[in-house]
Parts: structure tokens; sequence; C-alpha cells
């Protein structure tokens, strides 16, 4: 299992684009429940968050913060949702650790109400830090972050917009979210944003269900 602190973050770039007014809302790798937490406290009572969550001890722990936990590989368990139950499905940084995000988007899109959202947070193999590695012929693993060891899939950003169009929803904004030194950001502005792709390290995804 990973660092603790893994599991207790509260995504609030995620939190900002969870669409005011949601009743009914799915986090996928919930981890102990703050993000879901943060949108209740910011929504009230109204609204209802389902979590699932891989670690036995966290799905444990996050029971104290949303309404309901399921404790499994969502790639494995079978949740018996109801058709368009959902108003917002979270993914944050959850499909890049899947053996098939493609299915498991198609999946949930049937679980989504027409017109809800999918807000996903995923990192950019297309960052400028990785070709460097490369160029030092080097592939190294890290505890966190892009090579996370525990990441299954690596995606662009032409990459994760044909796997959203593929589920079938459309995407409505993305937030790029920068990591890049001083003399980096300034020479992207003077080129026009030239740049901006290759020192995005995670891109935070809203998609609707179309």
């Amino acid at each position: 299992m990973k660092e603790t602190k893994y599991y207790t973050s509260k995504r609030d770039d995620i939190v900002e684009l969870v669409p005011a007014g949601v009743r009914m809302v799915l986090e996928v790798g919930c981890g102990t429940g703050l993000t879901g937490r943060a949108i209740k406290e910011r929504e009230g009572s109204s609204v209802e968050i389902t979590g699932i969550e891989i670690v036995p001890e966290m799905a444990e722990k996050a029971k104290a913060n949303l309404d309901s936990v399921i404790a499994g590989d969502v790639e494995k368990i079978d949740p018996l949702f109801k058709k368009e139950y959902f108003d917002c499905i979270i993914y944050g940084d959850v499909l890049e650790h899947l053996i098939d995000p493609w299915r498991i988007l198609k999946l949930h899109r049937e679980f989504l109400k027409t017109g809800g959202y999918m807000i996903m947070s995923i990192p950019n193999i297309a960052h400028y830090t990785i070709f460097k590695m490369l160029w030092r012929k080097e592939w190294n693993y890290e505890d966190m972050g892009i090579l996370d060891s525990t990441h299954l899939r690596f995606f662009a950003l032409k990459n994760i917009e044909s796997m959203i169009s593929g589920a079938g929803l459309e995407i409505v904004k993305i937030v790029r979210k920068i990591e890049a030194s001083k003399s980096k950001k300034f020479f992207n502005k003077i080129s026009r944003g030239a740049l901006t792709e290759y020192m995005t390290k995670q891109y935070i995804v809203s998609a609707r269900k179309i």
C-alpha cells in the first residue's frame, strides 16, 4: 500500500469542476473520502455520495465521510447501480491505474444521467521532464507522480480526448496543472503558449454524457 497521504488528500481542483446542484455522486478511488466530504459541505445534506476504494483500510475510514462505500477493485466488482443513477462520477488519479480504463468509462456511462458529468484527473506523459529522462536514456519509476510505479496506462492529451469521446462523452472543460521553471513559463508566454502541453503535468477534465 502507498503512503497514507496518498489516500488522505482533498482535491479542491476536482471539487471546483463538480457542477452545483448535484444530488447523486460516485467517487471512484475515494481514499478516505475527504474530496467527497468537501462536496457534501458545499452542497448540503441533499447530496448523496457513494465511494469505491480498493484499499480496505481506507474504505473503512471513508465511511465516516461518505454516505456509502464499496471496498474493492472497480474493474472486478459489480456495483449493480441503476441506469442513469448518478449526476456526476469522479475519477481522481484513477484511470491510469486500471487495466482497461476505456471499458470502465463506457460501463459507467450507463450509470450516468444524460447530461451528467464525469470529472477525471489524468497525468500527462508528454510533460517535458519525461523527454529529459529519455534524452538521458532512462525511464525511472517513482513512488508518486507521472511515472508512479503503480500506473498501468499512460496518456497524452490526444489519447485522453480519444478515450473520452469513445465513451460517448464530450469534453466541457480542461484545466491544465502547469509545473515548470520560471524561465520555461516565460518562454512559453513569449511564444504564445507553444509549450503549454509540455509544461502540463496533469489534466483535470470535465466531460458530459451526450
